[in-house]
């Protein structure tokens, strides 16, 4: 009984410091309370004029250019300064190129020092990455490691946040990726997939539920939150596996937001 006692202290102890760790270093998984942590997630909110790129990695169905689009308007009503990249040729214009790992670069690149970035990439995905059909330079994958080096060339110790919607993107919370100045929303647990990426939809399952999220502004993390009550309501609906969202927020943007502004 004494050592029963012991190894239940034992564990209970490695369960506690290892929440304190993750809490430390803002990474959030919120699983089945995560329709109680929407009303919990409040507080005074920082905003900073975002310089944004948002990606469509594939052009296989309509819906990753669709949310694309849709993201843009929305931040166009914060002000913010937005370039949209496809993988569709049909859209290519002289406002429109290609969604490339170089192009995010380029484009992100040209941030006033005064912005906060905002990167959206959304695709399939696999553990290797996102999908980006056009990317012949970089394998036709936007992977973890090459986005780390975009943003912290570009974007240096700025706020910044990054979405990446698709399966296995929880790939992307790595610890090269997880910076005390960063927000990483992502569509699915590493080993999970995501829905809704089919004709019969207009945006993905958490592209759908993010812009809808946005609706009421405010932080990132209450964005999450109900991006992420949201999916769950859905996936239970259609009795799919859950595809377990994830987030990371950094200890110096933990009260990072984005505005309403004018419709």
């Amino acid at each position: 009984m004494k050592r029963l006692i012991f190894f239940a202290a034992y564990f209970g102890l490695i369960a506690f410091l290892g929440g304190a760790v993750a809490e430390r270093h803002g990474f959030v998984a919120w699983g089945a309370g995560s329709k109680a942590a929407v009303a919990e997630v409040s507080g005074p909110v920082h905003v900073v004029h975002y310089h944004a790129v948002l990606a469509a990695g594939d052009a296989s169905i309509p819906n990753f250019d669709n949310a694309v689009d849709a993201l843009a308007g929305r931040l166009a009503q914060s002000g913010a300064a937005t370039t949209a990249l496809t993988s569709d040729g049909r859209l290519i214009s002289n406002r429109r190129w290609y969604a490339t790992a170089q192009s995010i670069d380029d484009f992100l690149g040209n941030a006033r020092e005064s912005d906060g970035c905002l990167v959206f990439v959304t695709s399939h995905g696999n553990e290797i990455g996102l999908v980006m059909g056009m990317d012949n330079a970089e394998g036709h994958y936007l992977t973890p490691t090459r986005l780390a080096d975009i943003l912290a060339r570009d974007c240096g110790p700025r706020p910044t946040v990054a979405i990446l919607s698709g399966c296995h993107t929880g790939t992307f919370l790595t610890p090269e990726m997880m910076t005390e100045n960063r927000i990483i929303l992502t569509a699915a647990r590493r080993d999970r997939t995501s829905f809704g990426c089919s004709t019969d939809t207009t945006f993905t399952y958490f592209d759908e539920c993010l812009l809808a999220a946005l609706e009421e502004a405010g932080a990132w993390k209450a964005i999450f939150a109900r991006t992420k009550a949201c999916i769950e309501e859905k996936e239970s609906r259609e009795d799919f596996e859950a595809s377990l969202p994830q987030a990371f927020f950094g200890a110096a943007v933990e009260d990072l937001g984005i505005d309403r502004g004018e419709p």
